[in-house]
């Protein structure tokens, strides 16, 4: 995977460097506090799930549609904002946490023929057959 997506694997670096400097309490700016792995969310999930997707139907020209990628945006956000908040204390629900899933959403819609290009193959951005 390292070598066939480097974006994919970039962002996953960012993510897991986010993670190292929560844990590790270093200060970092109030937007990378609190909304970075947000925004990261949906282009690393929908991305994962594009890849899953091309192995199992052995098809590496295989987008998300826009459909798809709103459904997964909204799943997320009643699962991480309504569903577990409202059961788990430990959990809090943020209108702005709904924001940045979208933004990533819409990110991912956009840049994902970039995003999911695999090395040494053309960038051609096309709809599923």
């Amino acid at each position: 995977m390292m070598r066939r997506y480097p974006l994919v694997v970039g962002l996953l670096a960012c993510y897991l460097v986010h993670l190292s400097l929560k844990f590790g309490r270093v200060p970092v700016p109030w937007f990378f506090s609190h909304y970075f792995a947000d925004l990261l969310c949906m282009p690393l999930l929908l991305s994962l799930v594009v890849i899953g997707m091309r192995n199992i139907k052995k098809d590496p020209n295989l987008y998300l549609p826009g459909p798809m990628i709103l459904v997964a945006v909204l799943y997320v956000g009643v699962v991480f904002e309504y569903w577990l908040p409202h059961y788990w204390p430990r959990y809090t629900a943020d209108v702005f946490d709904l924001l940045m899933y979208g933004v990533g959403g819409l990110g991912f819609y956009f840049f994902q023929a970039r995003l999911l290009l695999a090395v040494g193959q053309a960038f051609c951005p096309q709809s599923n057959k």
